[in-house]
């Protein structure tokens, strides 16, 4: 029942599916994945799961806290016993009442997640932290990484009530990852339509409509393991065609700064503008894209297709593998914060800047990626930072084996930095710069 090994070995087996989607992929001709895409994933997954480990910390003190003194727990009701349905000490053997406790766990979980999502689809500020997932103009199991770290914020919140009926955390938590690692499998081109599970599960088919920009699939099928809420209330489609994926206003930006952020901007550019206090709610509360009507223009007519060319900058191959190399560096060096962050709290200051200090260097390759203006100057500060950082968290760190990992990425970031001097005419091509500031 410990859900953060549960996630571990989850994550070993979502790497080695995406590794397989990918050799797949290219076996077969398909192109299913492009490297800077697949790289803009790895940046905002790496941001979603920093942010989220505190978000997560808070989001289970608040979740206790309601358990132990607002709930039927608290009156002395105890319905959802933490006890495993399986017994496997001598002989096999099935706690059948245990069994049905974590099945409803897991069915109330996405009861509530569908709720949550269709709101996500139906309110501008809910929409600001969900666009991030659907940002991407790919479908592969790859996307399932990418997501906004303030979602959880909102998320969490609607799975409150789970302790309120008096359901221990433990039970709330593992039964959530459960349907992450669900919606993970989902994110695929490769599965068809699997018959009778349409009908009461979500599957590849009916996920795929939900990422779609055409006017028949927008804000539908939003169940996160079953199909039969959409439904029951009325926001089910079946995948006739292949959707086109991602946004009605395509963002077309790799830098996981904008992708997070960039529905927040507009939002507060609209209040700015706006005449009354009506406009002001309506940009927060409306539905997703509502802007006072004297702020509208003929962009904000709905259009179908969405886009007739993917975004897709054209770097040199040079950058590709010098990016691709940071991003890989970048995300073990993420992973590797996460961890630490999980089991130890008490070198938060030291995480905290080792967390901005990645959250800037994703920021800076996706910048290069795309050949942006002054790319160049920020990998060579990125770099700078880095041997700084590493060098001061060798030095005053109380992280166990810390040369271990910073020694390595110190001798990385000198010799990359080097490069970049020393390359600095020919390695980036900026005849492809934009004037855009992100």
């Amino acid at each position: 029942m410990n859900s953060d090994a549960f996630m571990e070995y989850a994550f070993l087996v979502m790497v080695a599916l995406i590794g397989i989607e990918i050799f797949v992929s290219y076996m077969k001709g398909k192109e299913y994945y492009r490297l800077n895409v697949l790289i803009a994933d790895v940046s905002t997954g790496v941001i979603f799961a920093l942010v989220g480990v505190v978000i997560l910390i808070g989001a289970l003190y608040i979740y206790d806290i309601v358990y132990q003194r607002y709930s039927l727990f608290s009156l002395g009701y105890q319905f959802f016993p933490l006890t495993s349905p399986f017994q496997f000490s001598n002989t096999f053997s099935i706690n059948w009442y245990a069994l049905g406790v974590w099945s409803f766990a897991v069915v109330l979980a996405d009861f509530i997640y569908y709720w949550f999502h269709r709101h996500c689809h139906e309110i501008n500020l809910f929409w600001a932290n969900h666009v991030t997932h659907h940002s991407t103009q790919e479908m592969n199991l790859a996307v399932a990484f990418r997501g906004n770290g303030l979602q959880r914020i909102f998320e969490y919140a609607y799975y409150l009530s789970m302790a309120v009926i008096g359901m221990p955390w433990e039970m709330f938590l593992l039964s959530h990852r459960i349907l992450k690692v669900y919606q993970f499998l989902v994110h695929t081109r490769f599965v068809g339509k699997l018959g009778f599970f349409e009908e009461f599960m979500v599957t590849p088919s009916n996920h795929r409509v939900h990422h779609g920009t055409q006017k028949k699939y927008l804000d539908k099928n939003h169940g996160g393991i079953f199909i039969i809420w959409d439904r029951m209330f009325k926001s089910f489609e079946w995948e006739t065609d292949e959707p086109i994926y991602g946004l009605t206003k395509p963002v077309n930006s790799f830098n996981p700064i904008t992708v997070n952020l960039h529905v927040y901007k507009e939002m507060w550019d609209h209040i700015k503008k706006s005449r009354s206090f009506r406009d002001i709610w309506m940009v927060v509360f409306g539905p997703p894209g509502w802007k006072p009507e004297h702020l509208r223009t003929k962009d904000d007519e709905f259009k179908e297709p969405a886009y007739t060319e993917k975004y897709n900058p054209k770097a040199p191959i040079g950058v590709m593998v010098y990016v691709a190399l940071q991003a890989t560096v970048l995300l073990i060096v993420g992973l590797v914060i996460w961890k630490v962050a999980k089991l130890d709290l008490n070198d938060m200051t030291t995480l905290a800047i080792l967390s901005v200090i990645i959250v800037f260097s994703l920021f800076s390759i996706n910048r290069t990626m795309e050949m942006k203006r002054w790319s160049r100057r920020t990998e060579v500060v990125r770099n700078a930072i880095f041997i700084l950082a590493f060098l001061i968290t060798l030095f005053y760190s109380k992280i166990p084996n810390i040369e271990l990992f910073a020694i390595p990425l110190i001798s990385l970031s000198f010799v990359s930095l080097l490069w970049i001097l020393i390359k600095r005419k020919t390695f980036f091509d900026l005849s492809n710069i934009t004037n855009s500031w992100y």
